[in-house]
């Protein structure tokens, strides 16, 4: 056995746990290297952004107190709720395609809380697919269906 100080030995333990610190960083790295060029799933909206109002271009889904209310009054607060947690839970993904947004897309406006302006979601529904567009980038919408999102259906 080797004989060391109490200092001797503390340096080893030191050294040893940066070498298991670096050996983990790095082996996180060389694991996940294939899966890198993957897409990734992201959320439609801001990770915690509170929705104050969802605009449609004949309706419109607005916040009061606990609840929520539509201009039309055609929804009930436990619809409109499951329209509002279908919107936090839309997950998308980068589409690469340039497409040429020729055909009308309807346009959604949300307002969240702390914003002045809404942001503008572009959604264009295909018969096996729905792409969205917000932030100059266009998404593929996974899920839920766009129909889900849609109170003008």
């Amino acid at each position: 056995m080797i004989r060391l100080s109490q200092r001797g030995w503390n340096n080893v333990i030191i050294f040893t746990t940066l070498i298991l610190i670096l050996l983990f960083n790095f082996s996180s790295d060389f694991l996940n290297r294939g899966i890198s060029g993957s897409q990734t799933v992201t959320r439609l909206l801001p990770q915690y952004a509170v929705i104050t109002t969802i605009e449609y271009v004949h309706d419109r889904v607005e916040r009061i107190g606990q609840g929520w209310r539509t201009e039309s009054g055609t929804l009930s607060n436990q619809a409109l709720s499951q329209l509002v947690d279908n919107w936090h839970s839309a997950e998308v993904e980068l589409f690469d395609s340039q497409l040429n947004w020729q055909t009308s897309p309807q346009i959604i406006k949300v307002w969240f809380v702390g914003q002045a302006q809404p942001v503008e979601y572009y959604f264009l529904p295909f018969a096996d697919k729905t792409l969205v567009k917000f932030e100059q980038q266009t998404y593929l919408l996974l899920s839920p269906d766009f129909s889900l999102l849609n109170i003008e259906s």
